[in-house]
């Protein structure tokens, strides 16, 4: 039975972006801030973090600061190495809050490799220029190497037998949260699941809303990164458009005005004052968003338990 002021089951999905994320991560915080937390937080790519944090309540704790050390290393390290790093410093939180009992369900978005020619390819010497040609593929609409050789694999916290989702666990955690990330033209390092080839998500599902929507949420909250219309993946196969019904839920979709470029945060490369513009960019829309909508806050998420220890730093 749905509760006085309850408009049902809340589920929101975050859009990759690279270090345009933080964008996403301010409205989060600010969801947080104000009690507005879904049933289920769908993810892909860069998202993976600031969806999973948001998930076990710890959006605000990290803030800005993952985005401004992340842009920092890129450059020195390597963005496998920056991810990879990310995963080590933020793991034991994430794999410790989103399966505790009553967490919301988090679903992370992945790209398989579905032939052995292929994944060849990714995991060799290749990759790097397969991956550029792939972006360039972009921009002329040509989603042929992709449809041929990706498949989308979502993994769920919770995903049942017979089901099409894998089940995400404490012990594969790391594997497809690095999985999920790996753009072929910047990743070094190869990217395994079970002794399977894996890419970024984005290739095939750089926002997972369609995966989310069919939990049976009523309301689903998108949140891009860029001011051009909300896409699946890179190659724009489906719109999710603001006010619209996706498997029945009702559609609102946050992102910002304009480009983050103009504040200095681009997908690769940003500066630390730019990402705080970003990430406060992020924020502002987050309040404005519960300030449009607080019928919401009577169907949010009971908030999760992220330990005493989690409670104590917040506090």
């Amino acid at each position: 039975m749905t509760a006085p002021g309850s408009t049902g089951r809340i589920g929101v999905a975050v859009a990759s972006g690279m270090l345009k994320g933080v964008y996403g991560h301010g409205v989060l915080a600010a969801f947080e801030e104000r009690g507005l937390r879904a049933h289920v937080y769908g993810t892909a790519s860069s998202s993976a973090l600031s969806g999973g944090l948001a998930a076990v309540g710890r959006a605000r704790r990290t803030g800005v600061a993952y985005w401004t050390g992340a842009a920092a290393a890129a450059a020195d390290k390597g963005m496998s190495s920056v991810v990879l790093d990310s995963i080590a410093e933020y793991g034991p939180t994430l794999r410790e809050g989103l399966f505790r009992p009553g967490a919301p369900e988090f679903l992370l978005a992945t790209s398989k490799v579905t032939d052995p020619a292929a994944a060849e390819t990714t995991q060799g010497p290749d990759a790097k220029a397969l991956g550029r040609q792939l972006l360039r593929n972009v921009f002329a609409g040509d989603r042929s190497w992709v449809d041929e050789h990706l498949a989308t694999v979502v993994f769920s916290s919770r995903a049942g037998s017979g089901g099409q989702e894998r089940l995400l666990t404490p012990d594969n955690y790391d594997a497809v949260s690095y999985a999920s990330t790996r753009m072929l033209h910047a990743w070094a390092i190869p990217a395994e699941i079970d002794g399977e080839a894996y890419v970024d998500a984005s290739y095939t599902c750089s926002c997972p809303a369609r995966e989310v929507a069919a939990k049976g949420v009523a309301v689903l909250v998108a949140i891009g990164c860029d001011p051009f219309p909300l896409f699946r993946d890179l190659y724009a196969s489906e719109e999710i458009v603001d006010g619209s019904v996706l498997n029945g839920a009702r559609v609102l979709v946050v992102k910002p005005d304009d480009d983050l470029k103009n504040l200095g945060v681009d997908y690769a490369a940003a500066t630390s004052e730019g990402l705080l513009k970003a990430y406060e960019l992020g924020q502002d829309a987050g309040h404005r968003f519960v300030d449009r909508h607080t019928e919401l806050l009577g169907s949010a998420a009971p908030e999760p338990d992220a330990g005493t220890e989690a409670r104590e730093a917040d506090a």
